[in-house]
């Protein structure tokens, strides 16, 4: 059936990095019928930009309807206007006078619309200091990101930190989503304490561009948006998201597909049952997704609209192909052969979106497990950018072995040989809630969380990890989590390829071993003049936190009905319940051997609570030997947050990051001055140390 769209096309202008040019709207006259607005190969909308050093950038256009969205009984209301036509969506990344050019073509190859020879048009482009452009690799490890200062473009390390929040809650049921309302709660909490979230595309109850739409019934049934239509208000919903993310400093991943779409784990809308490729396109498997050449030709047309949309955005991370494609079971076809499949289709929409994206974002994807051994997780990334893997852990089980920031640490060391020349990042973690009392009951207060951001974040991975249970953090009121981290990592540079993670820490199968009582997680460079880092009193670690409040234990692990003491310090952060230094020494040891015996270092220390320099308890130290003549430094934990005269820690984690560099290479100032956060996390409250916060 043909659709008719009597449309104008309209050149909408969205500009991050610099200046917005002076320039109106453009109206041209209606481009006709088309029974597929989404498919280039039925109508082609494209416009050709050339920058002032007569670069040419080709950015696609996008059909486009309006929607205006109200706020009733704390649910979202859509409604749809006849604001309904082309854009184009152009981010510039040059001061000075652009040219461009518009175009429409047709099936038949007909050029519909060509605005070359009726209009000359053109803007000016002009600089803003402060303005950050888009991000980029900066080596086989870290992100960067262009910024404009003092009308100088120069690049700044980029550090994902951030949450998982995935989709928007309901109110009561799927016919009323909380929608924009619940994102712009998220997003208001995690201004200025992360500047990353990762979200889903797919999700049809919640923000899906294809799919079954349940607040638009026909009948008893909702809405069906696949191929030919996509679901609007759903794009005008990500519209707003992304704009004010942006505006708050977050940076968003958003993800195209999900395995449980894709199969019938989920007691939900969405899953293979409900799947437009298996009920509208006929397709019998899963599998047959990857390989199809018709679901391959909607995919690519589903992804060219995304990257039409939402390209121009510069708080876009990367785009994210798939949400744990690992996790889709082989079904009626041999696993190898079907994640041979499933490599091809990630390689050859790589080269697609690489071809359209005039923007050049980076491109990743998930998986849920990863093993050297499987051909899927040693193939999936060879034309990808970002390496991403998610982990999970069973809080019932808090032996040493279970500790959940030394997995994290060690996640790197297992999949770096695997990619050394692509970033790493754990795009989720988590702990198992199978179990009752669940997870959110058993740390109300994130300690886990805390420490496990803290950790990952010297792990050599591209950002900490991101937390998946996002939903746990707003009943807790633990948005604000990130904060320490994300004001501790504006000290940091853009670090190079050549810094390698390192711990103090030794996990046995029955012990832990930590020098002095005190874990400790860090980079450090090639030539070891320079040592980011955290530190924690073993005392605060979480396994050691169950033990003062689980007292039930069973071959090591804490049992489910584990006598809970409820007015211990996990549940109360009581003083007089906080646990004591675990050792009367110290000095933590960090062997130094890339540096000559006598040099000296500068350490300054950050609180782990508010991630702010403590300025008293900036030292110096010197490279020594030992008798076995292993070189090494030794610093002191901060005395006002491990305060071993009065036997007694002053902050909630009892934890503490450093910044450690060679007296020749320190310098005064040099680093970027920070904000605290806009709100104190809540349990800060608790703390004693208020001195230097």
């Amino acid at each position: 059936m043909r659709k008719a769209f009597f449309v104008s096309l309209v050149t909408l202008w969205c500009v991050f990095v610099y200046a917005q040019p002076t320039i109106s709207d453009l109206t041209f006259p209606k481009l006709g019928k088309y029974d597929n607005p989404y498919d280039p190969n039925v109508i082609d909308v494209y416009a050709e930009f050339t920058a002032p050093d007569g670069k040419s950038l080709k950015v696609n256009g996008f059909y486009y309807e309006g929607y205006t969205f109200q706020q009733k009984d704390d649910y979202e209301v859509a409604t749809a206007s006849r604001d309904r036509g082309w854009r184009v969506r152009f981010t510039p990344n040059q001061a000075g006078k652009w040219t461009f050019c518009l175009f429409a073509i047709d099936r038949k190859g007909k050029t519909v619309l060509s605005s070359s020879d009726k209009y000359p048009l053109s803007f000016e482009c002009r600089s803003v200091d402060n303005a950050q452009g888009f991000i980029r690799k900066a080596n086989t490890r870290y992100l960067k990101r262009e910024v404009m200062q003092n009308g100088v473009s120069k690049y700044q390390a980029f550090f994902p930190i951030g949450p998982n929040v995935a989709w928007y809650d309901y109110k009561g049921s799927r016919y009323y989503p909380k929608g924009i309302y619940d994102y712009n709660h998220y997003i208001d909490e995690l201004a200025g304490s992360a500047n990353y979230m990762r979200i889903w595309l797919s999700r049809y109850q919640y923000l899906s561009l294809y799919g079954p739409e349940f607040t638009q019934m026909n009948g008893k049934k909702p809405t069906l948006y696949f191929d030919s239509s996509l679901n609007q208000k759903d794009a005008a919903e990500l519209d707003h998201i992304i704009a004010y993310a942006a505006k708050n400093g977050i940076n968003v991943m958003p993800c195209f597909f999900t395995f449980g779409d894709f199969g019938n784990m989920h007691n939900s809308s969405s899953r293979w049952d409900n799947n437009p490729y298996n009920t509208v396109l006929g397709l019998k498997s899963p599998t047959l997704f990857f390989s199809d050449k018709n679901a391959k030709r909607i995919a690519k047309n589903l992804i060219r609209y995304i990257v039409a949309r939402w390209g121009y955005a510069t708080n876009i991370v990367c785009w994210e192909f798939w949400n744990e494609v690992n996790n889709i079971p082989a079904d009626d076809q041999p696993e190898a052969s079907f994640h041979t499949n499933i490599v091809k289709w990630h390689s050859e929409m790589a080269n697609y979106i690489r071809s359209i994206d005039p923007f050049e974002h980076l491109v990743s994807t998930s998986l849920g497990t990863f093993s050297e051994k499987d051909y899927i997780g040693s193939a999936l990334y060879n034309n990808l950018d970002i390496v991403q893997y998610h982990t999970y852990g069973n809080i019932q089980k808090a032996k040493s072995t279970e500790q959940r920031t030394w997995q994290l640490f060690q996640k790197f060391a297992t999949y770096r040989p695997l990619y050394p020349d692509k970033p790493i990042y754990c795009g989720e973690f988590g702990f198992g809630q199978s179990t009752s009392p669940k997870y959110q009951d058993k740390d109300p207060f994130g300690f886990d969380t805390h420490n496990c951001i803290w950790a990952s974040f010297f792990s050599g991975t591209m950002g900490p990890a991101s937390f998946w249970y996002w939903n746990y953090l707003r009943d807790k009121d633990l948005l604000r989590i990130f904060a320490p981290v994300l004001v501790y990592s504006k000290n940091i540079p853009l670090l190079p390829d050549s810094f390698t993670p390192h711990t103090t820490v030794s996990i046995t199968k029955k012990t832990w071993t930590c020098p002095n009582g005190i874990e400790t997680y860090y980079l450090s460079s090639a030539n070891e003049d320079t040592l980011y880092g955290w530190c924690q009193d073993t005392a605060f670690s979480y396994q050691a936190l169950r033990r003062l409040t689980d007292k039930s234990i069973s071959k090591g692990h804490f049992v489910t009905d584990a006598k809970v003491d409820t007015k211990g310090y996990v549940y109360t952060l009581d003083e007089d319940k906080r646990p004591r230094p675990c050792s009367k020494c110290n000095g933590i040891i960090l062997p130094i051997s890339k540096q000559a015996v006598g040099t000296q270092y500068v350490v300054r220390w950050f609180d782990g609570e508010t991630g702010l320099e403590i300025a008293q308890e900036k030292t110096k130290v010197t490279v020594k030997h030992n008798r076995k003549n292993n070189q090494f430094i030794e610093i002191e934990f901060p005395s006002t947050i491990r305060d071993l005269k009065k036997h007694r820690i002053n902050n909630t984690f009892g934890d503490a990051a450093f910044i450690i560099i060679t007296e020749k290479d320190n310098k005064e100032g040099s680093n970027a001055q920070c904000d605290a956060p806009k709100k104190r996390l809540k349990f800060i409250k608790t703390s004693t140390n208020q001195s230097n916060q």
